[in-house]
């Protein structure tokens, strides 16, 4: 390939000039943009535009413990890091003439396309090294074991950008006015994709970890399939670069690069998130009580923060960055919930009469359903053959 520098100055070419200097350029046969890239464009778009509105959704019903418990936020930023690659996309592999702000390719590759896929594959990384922290090393997911791997990320993340930006665009990418290309220098593409590799490894070797969690929350099944769809985007990448450097002009190599990344990108979010969706659409009470039923059977409660009832919001959530509020650990609450309400009711028990705990904290009456009792009945006293589900943190 020429140095494209000694063509500075010259008048740039359009057409069928443009096209036929493209091949001699590149030793292959340019496809032109035309309608069929503008087509993969909204396609990616309506995909992206789907997911938003099952994002939408998703937040509407975050209260809905088993949604909560998937890390929403995490999906949310890793929604939004995907939308970017989707545009840098569309620069980088070439699905639009390089005109107007378009023409900035240091700014499109570096700091759209390649920081926002890291910034995806690192929110998966985090994810994975939450579920490893809680139910592999039973440690807590917060304070400094939940800032310090996101602090390095970042920092990891803009050392490399900012060398990209500080060093010269011959090195990394430039725009050339004569053939309105951004040429990548190899050794820059080559640093990129290997980089790539790096977080993708972690969730290799994190799921690989994680192959033994409990079924109550589909980790196992949901690992595996997003290692799949994961090592598509990236076996995809390395082969296509390595062995087509000029894909972009080539219609079919740029087209499936680019809905490949946008179906994989999408289906690992909605694989996190689909199923407690489904199940708050058409199950929403029934599913919470045999989810809860379900953690109770694989013995994770003690994973929880130690006040995990039904409706109210786990430890495991913790991964989402909530806190709340535990009522004062006495006698009674030192043990699981459930277990500390038959001690009151064995306690308290008085003829058919029963009064409240006058150890544990006081809350207002609440009722639990047969699911955990063999006879319905309030801690006021009361008798109800059909409780209302309580939706909030007792």
């Amino acid at each position: 390939m020429i140095d494209l520098h000694v063509l500075d100055g010259l008048s740039p070419l359009h057409g069928e000039e443009r096209i036929a200097f493209l091949e001699k350029l590149t030793n292959i046969n340019v496809a032109a943009i035309d309608g069929s890239d503008l087509a993969t464009i909204i396609a990616v778009a309506v995909l992206y535009l789907l997911t938003f509105m099952f994002m939408c959704y998703v937040w509407y019903n975050h209260d809905y413990q088993p949604i909560r418990a998937k890390t929403v936020k995490l999906c949310t930023i890793m929604y939004v890091a995907g939308l970017m690659w989707m545009v840098g996309d569309f620069q980088m592999n070439g699905l639009v003439e390089l005109t107007g702000a378009w023409k900035s390719c240091r700014v499109w590759v570096v700091w759209v396309r390649i920081l926002s896929s890291y910034i995806y594959s690192g929110m998966l990384m985090i994810r994975f090294y939450a579920l490893e922290r809680i139910f592999n090393q039973s440690k807590p997911y917060k304070g400094r074991a939940m800032y310090i791997p996101a602090i390095c990320l970042v920092v990891v993340l803009l050392a490399y950008c900012l060398s990209c930006q500080f060093v010269e665009g011959k090195y990394i990418t430039e725009y050339f006015d004569y053939a309105q290309i951004c040429v990548v220098d190899d050794r820059f593409r080559y640093a990129s994709i290997g980089l790539m590799w790096v977080p993708w490894t972690v969730v290799l070797v994190l799921a690989a970890r994680l192959r033994n969690i409990q079924s109550t929350f589909n980790e196992r099944y949901e690992s595996l399939v997003i290692c799949i769809l994961a090592y598509t985007i990236l076996i995809k990448t390395t082969v296509i670069h390595a062995t087509h450097p000029f894909y972009i002009f080539e219609k079919s190599y740029r087209q499936s690069e680019t809905l490949i990344d946008a179906v994989c990108s999408c289906m690992i979010i909605l694989l996190m998130l689909g199923y407690p969706t489904y199940q708050c659409m058409f199950r929403r009470d029934e599913y919470e009580k045999e989810w809860v039923q379900k953690l109770r059977k694989d013995g994770v409660v003690k994973k929880y923060s130690g006040n995990l009832q039904v409706g109210s919001a786990s430890g495991y959530s913790q991964m989402d960055g909530s806190t709340f509020n535990s009522p004062p650990k006495t006698n009674y609450f030192e043990k699981d919930p459930i277990d500390t309400i038959h001690m009151s009711l064995n306690t308290h028990m008085s003829a058919n009469f029963i009064t409240q705990p006058t150890v544990a904290h006081r809350r207002p009456a609440v009722e639990f359903s047969a699911l955990h009792m063999n006879s319905v009945v309030s801690l006021d006293g009361s008798a109800d053959t059909n409780p209302a589900y309580p939706w909030h943190i007792i």
